[in-house]
């Protein structure tokens, strides 16, 4: 009798071994993760109480003056010289600028972090075109003397410390914990997970170990939306995914009037409604059906049998991955190492993994931008 129950306890309990592995392994990287999450509040908080809002008129509405109320000039950095002072111009601004003045923005951003001659340059072709261009007014974002975009006047504005708080408290009333946060000059992530594995066995990728989760971004410089998506952390190797979003709000609105205090109650209303919807969201994506769909979505691209090389060559072609990182997810995907995540059959979800594992590596920025590559790939899997 005893001989036969071996052979059925024995791999449960090896299984079961596995899983606190894994347990300890993410329980480690949240805890070495949590002077990113705390850098990433602090700096909000700190760069929300210098920020600046400005409506500025630009364009043939300025030709008339002797004076105009925005002009530029490069002294050291290019700079935006307003009645309130004379403000550095990011490179998202200067972007930002170019396209809505009709002058390649790649051409622009090279200038403005060339040479003093080049930078020069870069600003007198901002007054030239400013002088000329139809567009009438701009809403200006600065953190302190530093303007980090330049966006429509029709830009709704929120308030992203209350947005990001009320994903944490929803996420964590949900029992998830942060397992990460950054923050870049223009853009702000958060992820979070429920701290228990889901195991899922795979037909040809063997036994999965998923740690589910949702992740958070929003930019307050028009680099991206108001962004919701289910967070996948595989447990064995560390690799995140996320998957298609749930909620991408533009930031667009009514036209904001000439005296942005007129319209603070408007801004609170705005952030109440989308706090409101990122809670909803939130609850949403930690619910028993969305982490079952993500779970039968895995075992579905464990059946999809598919071509790396060509895989590969098509993502270089497209655009979503260089050259260099394509020779660099090939390699990982023929090591074959169980370490990356990367085990079994030339499946669609071995090739997810090889993308999310060269991505542990890479800059932050990098980095979430390829768990989004790697989740796009997964829409394949049809799930009914």
């Amino acid at each position: 009798m005893e001989a036969t129950v071996m052979p059925a306890t024995a791999p449960v309990q090896k299984q079961q071994g596995l899983n606190q592995v894994v347990i300890n392994k993410v329980r480690r990287m949240i805890e070495g993760r949590q002077g990113d999450v705390m850098d990433t509040i602090n700096r909000l908080l700190s760069e929300g109480r210098i920020a600046q809002d400005f409506i500025a008129p630009i364009g043939v509405s300025q030709r008339s003056k002797e004076r105009p109320v925005i002009s530029f000039k490069a002294e050291g950095r290019v700079q935006m010289a307003m009645p309130e002072g004379n403000f550095n111009l990011h490179g998202n601004a200067i972007s930002q600028i170019s396209e809505k003045m009709g002058i390649p923005a790649k051409y622009l951003r090279e200038l403005s972090a060339g040479d003093a001659w080049q930078k020069q340059l870069c600003a007198t072709i901002l007054n030239e075109h400013s002088g000329w261009t139809e567009r009438t007014r701009v809403l200006i974002r600065a953190v302190g003397m530093e303007v980090r975009g330049v966006l429509s006047d029709s830009y709704r504005r929120l308030n992203s410390v209350d947005i990001l708080t009320a994903f944490i408290r929803e996420a964590g009333g949900q029992g998830a914990v942060v397992s990460d946060a950054y923050m870049s000059d223009t853009k702000v992530w958060c992820e979070t997970i429920l701290p228990t594995p889901i195991e899922i066995p795979t037909r040809k990728n063997g036994t999965v170990i998923i740690f589910a989760g949702a992740r958070f971004s929003t930019s307050d410089y028009g680099n991206g939306s108001v962004d919701m998506r289910s967070f996948l952390l595989n447990g064995a190797c560390l690799n995140g995914m996320v998957r298609e979003s749930v909620m991408r709000q533009v930031h667009l609105g009514g036209r904001l009037p000439d005296s942005l205090s007129l319209s603070q109650k408007t801004y609170e209303l705005d952030t109440q409604t989308t706090v409101s919807a990122v809670s909803d969201l939130t609850k949403g994506l930690y619910s028993k059906d969305t982490i079952m769909q993500k779970a039968i979505e895995i075992q579905g691209a464990s059946e999809i049998d598919v071509d790396f090389d060509k895989e590969l060559k098509n993502l270089v072609q497209k655009g979503a991955l260089l050259k260099n990182e394509g020779r660099e997810v090939e390699k990982l995907l023929m090591n074959n190492n169980p370490d990356d995540g990367v085990t079994g059959g030339a499946t669609l979800w071995k090739l997810t993994q090889g993308i999310t594992a060269f991505a542990r590596e890479q800059q932050p920025e990098r980095y979430r931008e390829l768990h989004e590559i790697s989740g796009q790939l997964m829409n394949r899997v049809k799930v009914n």
